[in-house]
């Protein structure tokens, strides 16, 4: 796999699709407001289509967008279980016990002290919440390696299953390669950090910061939602022209 080559294709790809395009580039910022369309966009680049496709069959992109929110809700109810469930023994200890019970605006430093001392179950609450927080990061690392491809297979298949079929879907991480896909993986990763940290650039800046980083957020998240989109269907691709190479 060519990382480099695939970057190149997808940022030419993402230029594509908006640049000199003020019209699709405006239409598709609408679509962020009413998400699954914005989100059904994607399923067509997932489709491997080519160039960037037109905005437009409304309501089968919004079709599209609602399945894919489904799968990625199903994907995240795992993570989001198990940070619920870490958060919920300690809350129930420093609100539901001893003399901090219904005073949460007018706790001194003084009160703190012997509340803990008096109650180790809140240690206890501690230790489970880092042990449910840490198994919520590997669970999550596990669903981003199947759901990056799961979502890919659900556009070319049609079919929402299909996003979990996990032993075909590590069948196509094996044809691509592992190594190659864990670095794909994290080439995407580094991209959204990278705008990441734009925003926060501009975040720092007095006064209008907040409201350039809005604009910058707003002018950039739809060629990012674009690039990440084409990625994942090229790396996606890879594991099928092996397939057909080795058939």
């Amino acid at each position: 796999m060519d990382h480099g080559a695939m970057l190149d294709d997808t940022f030419a790809y993402a230029k594509d699709s908006v640049w000199g395009r003020t019209e699709r580039w405006l239409v598709l910022i609408g679509c962020m407001i009413v998400f699954p369309l914005i989100l059904g966009y994607m399923v067509r680049i997932y489709r491997g289509v080519t160039p960037a496709p037109e905005p437009e069959q409304w309501g089968s992109m919004f079709i599209d967008g609602i399945k894919l929110l489904i799968i990625e809700i199903i994907y995240a109810a795992p993570v989001i279980l198990l940070v619920l469930l870490a958060f919920i023994p300690l809350l129930c200890t420093i609100f539901a016990s001893g003399p901090l019970a219904g005073n949460y605006g007018s706790i001194t430093e003084t009160q703190v002290e012997p509340w803990l001392a008096s109650h180790p179950q809140f240690f206890t609450a501690m230790g489970f919440m880092f042990v449910l927080l840490f198994l919520a990061v590997i669970v999550g690392i596990i669903i981003t390696i199947f759901s990056f491809l799961g979502t890919v297979r659900f556009a070319r298949t049609g079919s929402i299953p299909e996003a979990f079929n996990f032993s075909a879907i590590l069948s196509h991480i094996q044809r691509i390669g592992w190594l190659n896909y864990l670095l794909a993986l994290i080439v995407i990763s580094v991209v959204g950090f990278i705008l990441g940290m734009i925003l926060n650039i501009f975040s720092i800046i007095p006064v209008i910061g907040d409201i350039l980083g809005l604009v910058v957020m707003i002018v950039l998240y739809v060629p990012y939602l674009v690039f990440s989109s084409r990625f994942t269907a090229l790396v996606y691709e890879e594991g099928e022209e092996k397939s057909s190479s080795g058939s």
